[in-house]
């Protein structure tokens, strides 16, 4: 009889993982390096990337849970096997619309610690409480205490889009993750993880021996699945899935790294697959976009809307390791806080300037990434989405660019007519997603000599070169493409050129006019 493979879908939990014998992917060399080489960690991935099961394999083995790790890396290197309190605390389940929803959170997390451990305070505050907690828990057992924060920005992240509110909850989240630093006496071992990090100075206040792990390559595979684990803990797995969908082993291989493979935390170590993706795809047999689905992105787009942020000019951003790190000034730069989410990950380095590449990681973030954004850009008055990809992408192959513009120009006047902050980007933004989802050869803002096209649309037969005008005329646009010579390169070429020259009125809200002319 063939094993029966268990995949710990949605169980986060490392005791019932090992007990219920699903499959775990052994993270306990590591683990067992960071305990010992550190004291106070911060650790930033994306969501649904193993965080809380990594804060769940701690807290088994400060309790000493030995019996767990039975067979796995740390059982060999581990002797003492000492138990501490552990006062481990989980702020991703609520809504933080409101401070009192935050300081609900935790006195609930605290009265639950309270119970395991026998604790009281007569304090009302949550930070006078946690001192409190911390002292007592060391006068009664006689061992200092593990502090585990598992998605600490969870608060912040809710309410980036209403500054007053993010004003509020930081500075209350603030003065709790101080009382770490005023016990340092009394603690052993304190974890924060999260998505993002908001600046060690502002957030963590007197923490400032916080180690951030988050883009050191001895600790690029804590969370996730390496190339080297992949290939040694699902071999019998890729082998029952290629047989179900009809596929080659060597096949299933690739399809699962060009979708769910490509994450890098580090200037250098191995690709990291999204333990999420996998582990569903696996469950159910087949492959689909399982992690976008787990989180709405609504939070980025009311941030693209509240900042104006440009969409064209994502991939092949290069920043600094400080620059990824920090997202304070996410208002004027919001390519930080798509790596730390998951949307954007490291490509290259470049040792002299110190800098890394950014792109998508996968075909599953990017695909859904525009797709969640086509959604949204381009709903209608009733709600839905008017952009049939199909009839856009007949227009292409068949060389009809007039069809293509009357098609956008329907597009545009039947969609929502919600204000937005700054119309010329907006326009913008929703030409990037139309050239995101088209899926062909497309490039924006493409560079010569002579200057800077907007667009360019290439297929095996034809060459669409594009210039867009706010608020000023068709004529303007195609006197630009001629003067410049953007259709130069394709001279030689065997392919149609169309050059588009188009206006859009930030008034009207649509496109005004356009001219085509053949090559």
């Amino acid at each position: 009889m063939e094993e029966t493979l268990k995949y710990p879908v949605g169980i986060q939990t490392f005791t019932e993982i090992i007990e219920e014998k699903y499959i775990y992917v052994d993270k306990t060399q590591l683990i067992y390096d960071l305990i010992h080489e550190s004291k106070y960690v911060f650790l930033s991935r994306p969501r649904r990337f193993g965080k809380s099961l990594l804060m769940s394999t701690l807290e088994a083995y400060f309790r000493g849970k030995k019996e767990l790790f039975s067979g796995l890396a740390i059982s060999k290197l581990e002797n003492d096997w000492e138990v501490y309190p552990v006062f481990r605390f989980d702020l991703s389940p609520a809504n933080y619309d409101h401070p009192q929803r935050l300081i609900n959170l935790i006195k609930r997390s605290l009265n639950r610690i309270g119970r395991v451990y026998g604790l009281s305070s007569e304090y009302d505050d949550i930070s006078d409480i946690f001192i409190d907690f911390i002292e007592q828990a060391f006068d009664k057992y006689g061992k200092r205490v593990v502090v585990l924060i598992d998605e600490y920005d969870k608060p912040l992240l809710d309410c980036m889009h209403t500054p007053d509110l993010h004003e509020v909850i930081k500075n209350e989240i603030r003065s709790f993750y101080s009382s770490i630093k005023a016990c340092d006496e009394y603690i052993r071992f304190a974890m924060l993880t999260g998505v993002t990090r908001f600046g060690k100075v502002s957030i963590f206040s007197g923490l400032n021996n916080l180690k951030d792990i988050s883009f050191l390559p001895c600790y690029n595979a804590l969370c996730g699945i390496s190339e080297s684990e992949f290939r040694k803990d699902f071999e019998k797995s890729i082998a029952i899935f290629a047989r179900e969908n009809s596929m080659t082993d060597d096949e299933a291989w690739k399809a699962f790294k060009r979708l769910y493979d490509g994450y890098h935390f580090a200037n250098k170590g191995e690709d990291i697959y999204n333990p999420y993706s996998v582990l569903h795809a696996f469950d159910d047999n087949i492959m689909k976009s399982y992690w976008y689905a787990t989180g709405s992105s609504s939070y980025l787009i009311k941030l693209i809307e509240t900042y104006s942020y440009r969409l064209d000019k994502i991939e092949g951003q290069r920043r600094t390791e400080n620059q990824l790190a920090n997202i304070t000034d996410f208002q004027y730069d919001f390519i930080p806080l798509l790596y730390q989410s998951g949307y954007l990950t490291i490509k290259d380095y470049d040792k002299e300037t110190t800098e890394y590449t950014l792109g998508f990681p996968n075909r599953e973030v990017y695909e859904a990434f525009w797709t969640s954004l086509k959604n949204h850009f381009f709903r209608t008055a009733g709600g839905g989405s008017d952009f049939d990809l199909r009839l856009f992408t007949r227009d292409i192959i068949d060389g009809n660019p007039e069809a293509f513009m009357e098609r956008m120009k329907a597009l545009f006047a039947d969609t929502s007519s919600e204000p937005e902050r700054n119309k010329e980007i907006h326009f913008q933004n929703m030409m990037a997603i139309v050239a995101k989802m088209l899926g062909f050869n497309v490039l924006t803002e493409v560079h010569s000599s002579a200057g800077r096209c907007d667009m360019q649309i290439k297929t095996d037969r034809f060459v669409f070169i594009f210039e867009f005008k706010i608020n000023g005329s068709a004529e303007e646009a195609l006197q630009q493409i001629i003067e410049r010579d953007y259709a130069a390169p394709f001279a030689a070429g065997s392919q149609t050129v169309f050059l588009i020259a188009t206006n859009f009125s930030t008034k009207q809200r649509n496109l005004t006019e356009w001219i085509i002319r053949k090559v």
